[in-house]
């Protein structure tokens, strides 16, 4: 008989606690996206070309960027730095 859920056993969404421009923060995962990385720094980004901002996270020898659109699977301690872009 089915429980009624498609989830995986690593889908799963509990709380991770990562940093934001050395801040710690509590989210719930299994993913965080670019949007919400900027949200979590405070930046205000309605109606923001969301090009003029850069995220860059680093987790143990792991390390990316994100870009609009995309998201990372989320890790306990992963570090993130976000700000406006000084590309013109």
């Amino acid at each position: 008989m089915s429980q009624g859920s498609n989830e995986q056993p690593g889908d799963k969404e509990h709380d991770f606690q990562i940093f934001v421009n050395s801040r710690p923060r509590k989210v719930a995962g299994p993913k965080i996206s670019f949007g919400e990385v900027l949200q979590l720094a405070g930046f205000d980004t309605n109606s923001q070309d969301l090009g003029l901002y850069d995220v860059e996270w680093v987790h143990g020898n792991r390390a990316g960027s994100l870009t609009p659109g995309q998201s990372v699977e989320l890790e306990n301690g992963m570090r993130f730095d976000a700000g406006k872009s000084n590309r013109s």
